[in-house]
């Protein structure tokens, strides 16, 4: 995976010469901040397409639905996911193909359809989550709680 290029803090400035507004401070830190998302989606990533055979979309929708024991719209899912109709579409067939999913009609909508883990789908989260969860929170252990905390705090200032 190829990582983002940061320029030197003399480019920036040199830049800020020509638009003052410019903050040479402000592009570091995000383009630090975008690379280490970078870092760690890549890491995470490899682990699940590796041990599990598993896109970041795919384990997405199935956290959703994991979270959602009711089922849910495909729209919600495509909408909360962040991908389009027409990909949740697809990956819904094919996690229905491979069993970890499955539609019925809804109850107060007939015309509309809920999603659901199967046993199968439950079982497999239920065995994958633990691991996930312990591989991101390894990531974090170089910082102290308070520390984390604040990352939290900055990230959804400049985020929300």
């Amino acid at each position: 995976m190829k990582f983002q290029v940061l320029p030197t803090r003399t480019e920036l400035e040199n830049y800020a010469k020509i638009v003052p507004e410019l903050n040479p401070s402000s592009v570091l830190a995000m383009l630090r901040i975008m690379r280490a998302s970078e870092k760690i989606k890549a890491n995470i990533n490899n682990v699940l397409e590796k041990q599990h055979h598993l896109s970041e979309g795919k384990l997405r929708v199935m956290i959703l639905l994991h979270q959602h024991p009711e089922g849910v719209a495909p729209s919600f899912l495509a909408y909360r996911a962040g991908v389009t109709k027409a990909t949740i579409s697809v990956m819904l067939r094919r996690m229905i193909r491979d069993g970890m999913v499955y539609s019925i009609y809804d109850t107060e909508d007939g015309r509309s359809k809920k999603i659901l883990l199967t046993c199968q789908g439950k079982n497999f989260m239920e065995q994958i989550l633990p691991d996930h969860y312990l591989r991101i929170s390894s990531i974090m252990k170089k910082l102290t709680d308070k520390q984390q905390d604040e990352l939290i705090w900055l990230l959804t200032e400049i985020s929300d």
